[in-house]
């Protein structure tokens, strides 16, 4: 045996990886989060009212062909945890691990089988800088690796430095992210005829995918899906 590979049997021995949530010893060395605790997030159903309220959204819209999530954020629960220490305290490998899970889905489906890239939202620089990386870049990495695409992450540009969308209603959100993303001219022939898989990690009214979507579409993209890790469930 290698003396690293000893080291990394001693390590676990010693300080057993223990689940992110629940404080559970974990048998998998491949996530953060125990099995009991992923089956405890809930799922999207694609017969729910907040499924059925965006997807009219979006229709209505004109710019997004179709969309897809796996759960439900709810305040104070496992996820909440999981995509804030994804956002706020750098363990990206919460970003992956979601990723890889609507990726699988997204597989199961056979719905996006057409798509060229994935396209992650894009931070704006300050907040890039600020940050260190982007979240959704993560989440992008997980599902291109279960659909076989590549990861555009350059493809859009967030030129306008916006605020906070927590606390605004629709309207203030459309408003807040209108004329925030661009397409670099180096990136315009990338676009042309192609289908894109936009990524955001919570989906809350849709706005800010949809200002994407548009700028996409507008640059002569074919098709426009978007995937999130997470929906902010309506009442």
């Amino acid at each position: 045996m290698r003396f690293d590979s000893f080291l990394v049997l001693l390590r676990d021995f010693l300080f057993p990886p223990l689940c992110f949530s629940c404080n559970e010893k974990l048998s998998d060395q491949g996530t953060r989060l125990c099995l009991s605790c992923w089956n405890s997030i809930e799922r999207v159903g694609d017969v729910d009212r907040t499924v059925e309220v965006l997807r009219k959204r979006f229709r209505e819209s004109g710019v997004i062909d179709e969309f897809t999530s796996c759960y439900y954020f709810e305040h104070d629960g496992v996820l909440q945890k999981i995509v804030h220490s994804l956002k706020y305290q750098a363990i990206t490998v919460f970003g992956r691990e979601l990723g890889q899970h609507l990726g699988k889905e997204i597989a199961a489906r056979g719905n996006f089988t057409d798509v060229n890239a994935v396209i992650p939202v894009p931070l704006h620089k300050l907040k890039r800088r600020e940050r260190g990386y982007n979240q959704s870049e993560f989440i992008s990495k997980g599902i291109a690796k279960e659909l076989n695409v590549p990861v555009f992450p350059s493809l859009i540009r967030r030129k306008k430095n916006t605020v906070s969308q927590t606390r605004l209603n629709v309207e203030e959100r459309e408003k807040n992210v209108e004329d925030a993303f661009e397409i670099p001219k180096t990136m315009l022939p990338v676009v042309a005829g192609k289908i894109f898989l936009l990524v955001d990690d919570v989906i809350t009214t849709g706005a800010t995918i949809q200002s994407i979507a548009r700028v996409l579409k507008n640059a002569g993209a074919k098709k426009i899906y978007v995937a999130s890790a997470a929906l902010a469930k309506l009442e």
